[in-house]
């Protein structure tokens, strides 16, 4: 078996990588939904894919965050099997993890949920830019 790339976020539910994890995660994992995090794409990493960017901006980066948060807590609630990417899986996606988190209320800061989303995926790199945002939209 091919070891895995990308990780759990939340066991057997929400899972997390890199684009290039995609096919694998789809065919293992039985995914419903892809959430492409990328802010410049050409061309839709899979069938199932939804191009949510989180983008550069910073006028527009907390609205895309929220948004991306969102839908992707929707579609959990609805009981679909999500993974989410950006090129590497550490920028955007680590950003969207926490978001998860937080929105889901498991954990109680984004320290807490930066740290748990790391204890997953080791090389989660959350940008300055992006940790502004989340504290603009969870608090401290």
């Amino acid at each position: 078996m091919n070891e895995k790339n990308y990780q759990a976020l939340i066991d057997n539910r929400i899972f997390i990588g890199g684009v290039n994890d995609v096919p694998q995660a789809i065919e293992n994992e039985k995914i419903d939904v892809v959430y492409d995090l990328r802010a410049e794409v050409g061309a839709a990493s899979s069938e199932i894919s939804k191009h949510q960017p989180i983008v550069d901006d910073g006028e527009f980066q907390d609205e895309s965050i929220r948004t991306g948060v969102k839908q992707i807590v929707q579609d959990y609630q609805d009981g679909k099997k999500i993974f989410f990417h950006c090129n590497t899986g550490r920028g955007r996606a680590g950003t969207m993890a926490v978001a998860t988190l937080m929105e889901l209320r498991l954990a109680d800061s984004i320290e807490e949920a930066e740290a748990k989303v790391k204890m997953i995926r080791p090389e989660v790199d959350v940008k300055p830019q992006f940790k502004e945002a989340l504290t603009r939209i969870y608090g401290n």
